[in-house]
């Protein structure tokens, strides 16, 4: 007995539809239908009381298929189940409830991940190769926390003294509850509003905008919360303290692990989670979320990403400047990777169509050095030395910094050596696998290579716009970095399903 609702192929409903009949043949709902059941097998499990559960298939396939239609809300699910053919096609005509369908997309992650991978396969079938050559990018996607939900540094001591008000109130009320027997009279025949979060945030802040203006604060009525309230401010009240101890400028108290980032084109700084993807020849090799504000910290852990996904190895990787980081490109370098990635600078004369090096040499002096490796020291033509004088990380890389012994100003090539207006000693920074990086910049002023780096935006950027237009996913749905990470899974299994039942369905014979 496997536990679960029986759940058999698609037949005949008792409303009088035959899915299999009514929907054509390459209609979406049947590709959804072909992959899920190629990899998943529900595991065996034994029966208990109450109602048994939902196959895990039922539930799968109705969130790969309405998350690949734009649809989100399970509430619009359940409905859906109840009057859409295509759901009920992959329902067989039962309608799990909203809640069922909400809390699947945590509770099946790992199986619609290797739904995910399983789409490989079928997309190799249909004459989508992966060819190794992998191209990153990200994009920052609103947190589902309204901007009153963000508690700033000087506001956490009034708020967390609120929040421990609240608890402490409805502690005693417990108390009393239990000191008194069931026999208390626990209603009052009249409906009462409840405190939500923003209700209780309001509070505080006009409790400070009152106490700024020299005016004395009125003491808060005790509020009513329900108990679901209470545990939300427990959370609250944790991650407020946490913010605190490391020293975080602002959090959001539904949304904690949401952090701040320039969000959309406009790049206006907003709660956001990141949704970072690796393209190999339009299909999606990579797709996870992070918290990281800075995509330079995530090159070498995406590249690793999408590894896993390729099975001939990744020959070649490309990504905008904002991936730069010397190390992890100096590492990918070494590793034998071909690299398109540009520096700051490179990215900046390339955007404004002046040679390549411009903006680097306007901070770097124009007279020749000549390195002396047995010594570890510049020379320069006029008998100056730069010695080392420090090792350190510098935007993202180890730099090694020479500067000169002696006082340069008085030197007869002062103004073609000192960049900077105040510089009294001439000064070189090299880069750890300096060489490498060198040689990774002077390959930009070449067209083919500029075309590569061109064609890397129409690539990638492809995704976030059917993801963000088509589907109109601007926002996430799920809070927490959990709920983040599944819904990303759902967003890239979104893309892809839509991605291989294109060429699915153009590869079918007709008839």
């Amino acid at each position: 007995m496997s536990g679960y609702r029986e759940y058999g192929p698609p037949t005949p409903l008792l409303l009088g539809y035959d899915p299999s009949v009514d929907l054509p043949v390459d209609h979406l709902a049947r590709f959804v239908e072909l992959i899920v059941e190629e990899c998943t097998r529900p595991a065996q499990r034994s029966g208990g009381k109450g109602q048994p559960q939902y196959d895990p298939r039922l539930l799968m396939k109705v969130l790969v298929y309405a998350y690949a239609t734009g649809v989100r809300s399970s509430r619009t699910m359940e409905r859906l189940c109840h009057e859409s053919l295509p759901y009920l096609f992959l329902t067989r005509g039962d309608a799990p409830s909203y809640r069922t369908l909400c809390s699947a997309r945590l509770k099946y992650r790992s199986a619609l991940e290797e739904v995910w991978m399983a789409m490989f396969a079928t997309a190799s079938r249909a004459g989508i190769r992966r060819l190794g050559r992998v191209v990153l990018d990200s994009t920052k996607i609103r947190a589902n926390a309204s901007a009153e939900s963000v508690v700033r540094r000087e506001e956490y001591e009034p708020v967390l003294a609120e929040f421990s008000r609240i608890l402490g109130e409805a502690a005693l009320a417990d108390e009393r509850e239990e000191e008194e027997g069931q026999s208390v009279q626990t209603t009052t025949g009249q409906a009462m509003e409840r405190d939500q979060m923003r209700d209780i945030l309001r509070r505080v802040r006009s409790g400070l905008r009152t106490a700024r203006h020299g005016e004395k604060a009125e003491q808060p009525a005790s509020p009513a919360v329900s108990l679901e309230m209470l545990g939300r401010l427990k959370r609250a009240q944790a991650a407020l303290d946490e913010a605190r101890a490391t020293g975080l400028k602002h959090v959001s108290v539904t949304d904690p692990d949401a952090r701040m980032m320039g969000e959309g084109r406009q790049k206006q700084i907003k709660e956001c989670h990141s949704f970072e993807v690796g393209v190999d020849n339009g299909l999606l090799v990579a797709g996870e979320s992070t918290q990281e504000r800075c995509d330079n910290r995530r090159l070498e852990p995406l590249v690793e990403a999408a590894r896993s996904q390729e099975p001939d190895g990744i020959t070649a990787v490309e990504a905008d400047s904002g991936y730069y980081s010397g190390e992890s490109v100096g590492r990918l370098l070494e590793a034998g990777l071909d690299t398109c990635i540009p520096d700051s600078n490179t990215a900046g004369d390339l955007h404004s169509g002046q040679r390549v090096g411009t903006t680097r040499d306007r901070t770097r002096g124009n007279v020749p050095l000549t390195y002396d490796q047995a010594a570890d020291v510049f020379r320069c033509p006029e008998g100056n030395t730069l010695v080392r004088v420090s090792h350190r990380r510098d935007y993202g890389q180890f730099v090694t910094t020479y500067r000169a012994k002696r006082d340069c100003r008085s030197c007869p090539m002062a103004s073609e050596c000192l960049t900077q207006p105040h510089a009294k000693r001439r000064s070189v920074k090299m880069a750890d696998h300096g060489e490498a990086l060198e040689a990774a910049r002077k390959r930009f002023p070449d067209p083919e290579h500029v075309g590569r780096y061109r064609r890397r935006g129409p690539a990638v950027e492809t995704v976030f716009a059917y993801m963000r237009a088509i589907l109109g996913y601007t926002r996430w749905l799920l809070r927490g970095k959990e709920g983040v990470a599944a819904e990303a899974t759902l967003f890239k299994l979104a893309y892809q399903t839509r991605k291989v039942h294109r060429r699915w369905a153009a590869a079918r014979p007709i008839g």
